[in-house]
């Protein structure tokens, strides 16, 4: 899922706890929770398109074990404001993701993925070609890896160079 589509459902979430709780805070959590979650993702992009590795994905954060420290902080914390926007924007996030995303029934438990070896190929349902070309489309990934990796290609780049003369 795009970060636009999780700030959306962000908002929603928080739009729903700042009505039950009174507080802001509880919408502003929720937002920044909702977004930042796929900061993770970092980790990936840097070993697909910079060391161009495209065999695994960890996504540390997009673990379904880090649903129970995440009640347990807003119970011990009397069901605060702001804990409480971080925990249902967390979940919001992987339950979004896990209907969303085209990935095996287990994917989002970071067990599953540990047992897995976080082979890409065994944890998501897409082809590598595909989900390259699907991240690659924003021009401002492209740019960002750039900086990263000046020697970066589109897929469609390196068809055309491999296509011969005509």
């Amino acid at each position: 899922m795009k970060p636009p589509a999780h700030a959306a459902i962000s908002l929603a979430i928080g739009g729903v706890l700042w009505a039950a709780t009174k507080s802001p805070y509880s919408a502003v959590a929720a937002l920044a929770t909702g977004v930042l979650v796929d900061l993770d993702h970092l980790l990936e992009y840097y070993r697909w398109f910079v060391k161009e590795d495209h065999s695994r994905v960890v996504y540390f954060l997009h673990s379904y074990e880090l649903v129970v420290p995440a009640l347990l902080a807003g119970y011990l914390s009397g069901w605060d404001p702001l804990i409480l926007g971080v925990s249902m924007a967390f979940i919001g996030h992987l339950l979004t993701d896990q209907i969303a995303n085209p990935v095996q029934p287990f994917a989002y438990f970071f067990t599953y993925r540990a047992l897995k070896r976080f082979k890409r190929n065994d944890i998501v349902d897409i082809a590598w070609p595909d989900l390259e070309r699907d991240f690659l489309g924003s021009s401002m990934a492209r740019k960002a890896l750039r900086v990263l990796n000046p020697n970066l290609k589109t897929p469609e780049a390196r068809e055309s160079q491999q296509r011969p003369p005509t």
